[in-house]
């Protein structure tokens, strides 16, 4: 079984703290992944969201407009350099763990032309896979055709994997038990939807806002989106990781959080 296991950047950073990383979560977290491994065997490829360290330097050199002058260029080298540190928090604590794992970094092998891809070749991803090596892969600053730079997501990342690899599932750990039919920030009686399928996934889509944090991809709402028309009908689990010990549940196929199930 393979497994994509995506952790959200609200989970495993301070959102409005520039490059400040949450690694007791991290660290938690990533005990909860040793622990399933140990109990149920499954390859598993890793990818997290990039919260504090790539939202807010984005921002503050203007990379949503590309790389056209001295400040752009430094900025897309400074966010790569966060977005590299982030990585490596987790890589360590995997490592402590005894969980054999590598880097493979987005911007190595990843073009975009106007932010969409146009190459992004997965030999090397599919390589480490066979040989059970988890590979680790993140949000990061890319080379773009038109603009000079763009930003790959997690969100673009997981979507793209599951079509080009044989996935069994999607799990995305985020900072909310799953999908709600509204924002449960806002009204106090929304609800959990336990299954998006093809009978309700425009009415859900339609009641999900985006974020209410520093988020320039698209934030929850944006996410869904990508999952709904990307994954060509993986089975994915949207879920709060968060909460302690729903990940491993999540990883070893217990029922947690919102199931999408679009064929």
């Amino acid at each position: 079984m393979l497994q994509i296991l995506k952790l959200g950047g609200s989970v495993i950073t301070e959102k409005g703290r520039l490059a400040t990383a949450k690694k007791d979560v991290i660290e938690r977290l990533a005990r909860e992944i040793a622990s399933a491994r140990k109990e149920k065997e499954f390859q598993l490829v890793l990818v997290n969201g990039v919260g504090s360290f790539g939202h807010i330097p984005v921002k503050e050199y203007g990379l949503k407009n590309g790389m056209k002058d001295r400040k752009t260029r430094k900025g897309f080298a400074k966010v790569h350099k966060y977005v590299e540190d982030l990585n490596r928090i987790i890589w360590d604590s995997l490592e402590r763990e005894g969980l054999i794992a590598v880097p493979v970094h987005p911007l190595s092998f990843i073009l975009q032309d106007d932010w969409k891809i146009v190459k992004f070749e997965t030999d090397v991803i599919e390589g480490f896979l066979k040989q059970n090596v988890i590979p680790m892969l993140y949000g990061d600053m890319v080379l773009d055709l038109k603009q000079g730079c763009s930003i790959i997501s997690g969100d673009d990342i997981v979507p793209y994997l599951s079509q080009k690899l044989d996935v069994d599932r999607i799990i995305m750990g985020t900072n909310t038990d799953g999908i709600f039919d509204k924002d449960p920030n806002l009204f106090p009686d929304a609800r959990p939807i336990p299954e998006i399928s093809n009978e309700n996934y425009k009415k859900v889509l339609d009641g999900i806002s985006g974020s209410t944090e520093t988020d320039v991809t698209g934030g929850m709402k944006e996410k869904v989106r990508k999952l709904i028309e990307r994954t060509g009908g993986t089975i994915c689990v949207i879920y709060n990781a968060e909460k302690e010990g729903l990940t491993k549940k999540a990883l070893l196929g217990e029922r947690v959080g919102t199931i999408l199930s679009i064929s």
